[in-house]
């Protein structure tokens, strides 16, 4: 019981100490848009996680290509780099099924937390690159943000 009250304590102290953690119980939760019709280009490196902050259309570009589909809202989500940044992560190269879920984005102050989470399903008999996409706005003033990526359960 000593054994089970210690790893209790410690998990607890361990979670309160995450600066995240405080970060996000202070802050507040923006909006965003997440990207849809976008798929990673061929040429990325597809072996380890990547996570993108991206304030420009040629950095995007050079990531992402449009993937335009039929039927309702086939059309990509356009994002005004001019007011808005795209945040991604991008998983490494996969044969399983697998979806990345933008969560909740908080905002304290000149830090941003996206947390995300990851889906895994069964193998298939393709590779995929999994990733989520989201565009957030600009803040008004060239205050320089810090941005973090966080994966939840």
């Amino acid at each position: 019981m000593k054994k089970l009250l210690f790893a209790l304590t410690l998990v607890v102290m361990l979670t309160s100490c995450n600066p995240l953690a405080k970060i996000e119980k202070a802050g507040y939760p923006i909006n965003y848009t997440e990207l849809q019709n976008y798929y990673v280009l061929n040429d990325i490196d597809a072996s380890k996680i990547q996570r993108l902050v991206i304030n420009s259309q040629a950095a995007f570009e050079s990531y992402f290509g449009e993937a335009a589909v039929m039927g309702r809202n086939g059309q990509p989500t356009m994002v005004d780099f001019k007011t808005q940044y795209v945040l991604a992560v991008v998983l490494p190269e996969t044969d399983r099924q697998t979806e990345v879920v933008p969560g909740e984005v908080v905002q304290n102050g000149n830090t941003v937390v996206m947390n995300y989470r990851v889906n895994k399903g069964p193998k298939t008999s393709y590779r995929m690159v999994p990733f989520a996409a989201i565009a957030i706005d600009k803040p008004v003033s060239d205050t320089q943000m810090e941005i973090y990526f966080k994966q939840t359960n």
